[in-house]
């Protein structure tokens, strides 16, 4: 399916914008002494990305993370060495696995844990996860390259839009999705052009137009607005825009100074845009320089010392870009990250009621002192045991449905609300006396009276369906057995 966005509306076009005062100071990750280069961080403040180590047959690229900006990398196990990507609130990493006789394919760590996903036969890689864990990124098919994602594992390979190239061959790529499951990428020739950004959604598959040429999608924020890289002044200089699902178009500006424009590499899920531009340093030698957009301010970041190329790879709700610089010539990378600053996010939730067995309904709301963050993912939690999750509407409050425990004996529960910008609030459930919920006859215990009136009736909506879902089945037969003899 194909559609087109309408009401396109450039809003900003600048080749000079608001520019912050100083560069912002660069701050070096530690590393294993042969360089490394960070691309991710999740609301935990655990960092990922890669980090170079000596093999016997040479130096050899592996998936890598901090546990904080201060700490030593761990390596992620691989076969041949590859590369972490993405992380989400769960700690859950992505990233591509170097294997031999593919490029590369598309890998999962989960605890530790390593697990290659399915793929077309001939390898492929993966991009980025949200919160509730799809992942996207390509595949590779007959040595050209398809849009993915992967949903519990499963593969599934994106459609395209109508697309002309001049032989014929188109490659897509997925590289970002939000926290409600919108995708962007790029349609292109292999070549590298002609191309076209994209955004997946419910609706389907869409080209997005923007007004400027040779556009590719980089990265979708939770509101819906897709990063995009192309040229908007002719075909003269490079510059990235952010393109919201109405149509309105925001160039970001640039610096008077740069030669070629700006390039983008990343955005957080609440805006934050880190890249890069081209410029000379005070001797007047040429050097690519890091810059975040914060607010659609450009914002410099500072060049670490006796370095001439800069390149963030990845940005953080919390404000921090990732990335690594160069000399250019001794091919080491210095891996580390500058503090731009963002909003603080602060929680809020409602206290809820109900009975052992009983299904409440949870509300909490994530917001900044500039407004509420829409479409951002809530996670709850009791002991560390997840009990729902949701996503924050316009008002920036998410709903979610939770069971009480049938054998919770205490007054109150402790709920641990956390969301993806590294927030947390501990909320309370108010555990009222009475009869448990799976105790349907209200005899003081869970026994086979209470199974006999749930089988009863199975399949309809009666006082068994425990879960409130509509009807009494299997779900509803857990919390029964789970509560026996209570």
């Amino acid at each position: 399916m194909t559609r087109v966005i309408q009401g396109l509306a450039i809003s900003a076009i600048a080749s000079f914008g608001s520019v912050a005062s100083a560069d912002v100071p660069f701050q070096q990750l530690a590393d294993f002494g042969r360089g490394s280069s960070p691309y991710d961080v999740n609301a935990s403040g655990v960092i990922v990305g890669l980090v170079s180590v000596e093999r016997p047959n040479g130096v050899q690229f592996v998936p890598a993370l901090w546990q904080t900006p201060s700490s030593q990398p761990t390596e992620l196990p691989s076969v041949q060495g590859g590369y972490a990507v993405a992380i989400n609130s769960d700690g859950v990493i992505v990233g591509t696995e170097l294997q031999s006789g593919v490029f590369g394919v598309a890998a999962v760590w989960t605890g530790g844990q390593r697990m290659v996903l399915p793929d077309l036969g001939e390898g492929g890689s993966a991009t980025d996860i949200n919160d509730a864990g799809v992942i996207v990124g390509s595949v590779i098919l007959n040595g050209e390259y398809r849009a993915a994602r992967w949903v519990n594992g499963q593969l599934e390979v994106l459609p395209l839009p109508e697309f002309d190239a001049p032989d014929g061959v188109i490659w897509s790529f997925a590289d970002s999705i939000n926290s409600s499951g919108v995708i962007t990428g790029t349609v292109r020739a292999p070549s590298g052009t002609p191309s076209v950004a994209l955004r997946w959604d419910s609706e389907g598959v869409a080209a997005i137009p923007s007004g400027g040429l040779e556009t590719r999608g980089i990265s979708v924020d939770n509101l819906g607005g897709v990063l995009i890289n192309g040229y908007f002044d002719g075909g003269i200089n490079r510059a990235p825009a952010v393109v919201q699902p109405d149509g309105d178009v925001q160039v970001l500006a640039t610096d008077l100074a740069s030669c070629c424009g700006a390039v983008a590499t990343t955005m957080s899920r609440n805006g934050l845009v880190g890249g890069y531009y081209y410029s000379n340093d005070e001797a007047g030698n040429f050097i690519i320089k890091g810059v975040a957009w914060v607010d659609g301010v450009f914002t410099p970041l500072a060049m670490p010392a006796g370095q001439r190329f800069a390149f963030p790879g990845g940005v953080g709700s919390n404000g921090l870009v990732f990335g690594y610089a160069t000399d250019g010539v001794t091919g080491r990378s210095i891996g580390g990250y500058w503090n731009v600053g963002v909003e603080q996010t602060t929680l809020r939730s409602t206290v809820a009621s109900g009975s052992p067995g009983q299904m409440v309904q949870l509300s909490v709301e994530s917001f900044r002192a500039s407004g509420a963050n829409v479409g951002h993912s809530v996670a709850a939690r009791v002991g560390g045991t997840l009990l729902g999750q949701g996503i924050t509407d316009g008002m920036g409050r998410a709903r979610m449905s939770v069971t009480i425990p049938p054998s919770f004996s205490g007054t109150q529960m402790v709920v641990r609300y956390t969301d993806e910008n590294g927030a947390a609030l501990d909320g309370v459930i108010n555990v009222t006396p009475g009869c448990r919920a799976a105790d349907l006859n209200c005899d003081g215990t869970v026994n086979g009276v209470d199974l006999t009136a749930l089988l009863a009736q199975w399949g309809t909506g009666g006082s068994a369906d425990l879960n409130r879902d509509g009807s009494v089945n299997g779900l509803d037969l857990s919390i029964v057995l789970a509560a026996w003899g209570t």
